[in-house]
């Protein structure tokens, strides 16, 4: 469910999936300003064309500089797990599915595993996603994706949400963001924006979307079943790397769920208390 900015002032720490451009830094300080807790920040690699990883190192001294020493982040290659979830295979889900967008969307989910996993290591239970407006028709950004990520993180006591797109915040408003931090954001026009982030050769088949706004939108039912079958091995390589790293998965899980119920219970109240608010002010009118 979309949040507001006085709901997510009631979660106590976020991981994020960060690239290191626009999007991601702006989500990080934006909603790192608004907790107390740790701001992790999750960058992926593979070995299948992703170049200047270190790039997404480029604003680590600057988020320090805005946020402090809760400021965590980590590269982490996601190639293995990519491999098990379906990148072996790939012509196969491209000709199961009908579109090449299985490719960055199983790479999306790879990233949703580790995510997942590293949340459960370290108790935080909301990751944020950073889909922007104008982009939503992206197979990884697409409502039917993220609604299905939202149930899948939910199984472990993860909220999973996008804050550019609750809160309707557009590249303009990231850019200004950005600068009055004394944040560099990079060269952009429109929805075309070139920042710091690492370059995937595998992503360069979104070029035309980004820079022209030419797209082809993807078929709901066909990206819903990607993700069903995709979820089932994510949670077999989540459990089997909690065990092997010495870990109880339904402990992880039951600590987790705990405190997401606990942020849940302060994001009711707060959403309580503003419609009671909205409900007093219609009948004053």
């Amino acid at each position: 469910m979309p949040l507001t900015e006085d709901e997510y002032r009631q979660i106590n720490s976020f991981s994020v999936l960060y690239s290191g451009g626009l999007d991601s830094a702006a989500v990080a300080i934006m909603c790192g300003e608004w907790v107390r807790g740790g701001v992790h920040l999750l960058t992926y690699k593979h070995q299948y064309g992703a170049l200047f990883n270190e790039w997404s190192r480029k604003h680590n001294a600057d988020l320090i500089r805005v946020l402090g020493q809760r400021v965590y982040h980590h590269l982490i290659d996601l190639t293995e797990t990519w491999n098990e979830l379906g990148a072996k295979k790939v012509y196969k889900d491209i000709a199961k599915y009908r579109g090449h967008w299985v490719v960055c969307l199983g790479c999306q989910q790879s990233m949703a595993t580790h995510t997942i996993i590293y949340n459960l290591e370290h108790n935080v239970s909301n990751t944020l996603i950073c889909s922007s407006v104008g982009g939503e028709y992206a197979a990884m950004s697409m409502a039917i994706t993220r609604q299905k990520n939202v149930e899948f993180y939910k199984r472990f006591g993860i909220r999973y949400n996008a804050p550019l797109l609750d809160l309707g915040i557009g590249k303009n408003e990231e850019r200004q963001l950005l600068r009055e931090r004394g944040v560099e954001p990079g060269w952009g026009k429109r929805r075309s924006h070139q920042g710091f982030q690492p370059i995937c050769l595998i992503g360069f088949q979104h070029a035309f979307d980004i820079m022209f706004d030419w797209h082809t939108t993807y078929p709901p039912d066909r990206v819903a079943q990607f993700l069903d079958e995709k979820f089932e091995i994510q949670e077999r390589v989540i459990r089997r790397a909690l065990v092997d790293r010495g870990h109880d998965p339904d402990e992880l899980i039951a600590r987790n769920k705990a405190q997401y119920d606990d942020e849940q219970a302060r994001i009711d109240a707060v959403r309580a208390e503003r419609i009671q608010g909205y409900d007093g002010e219609r009948q004053r009118a």
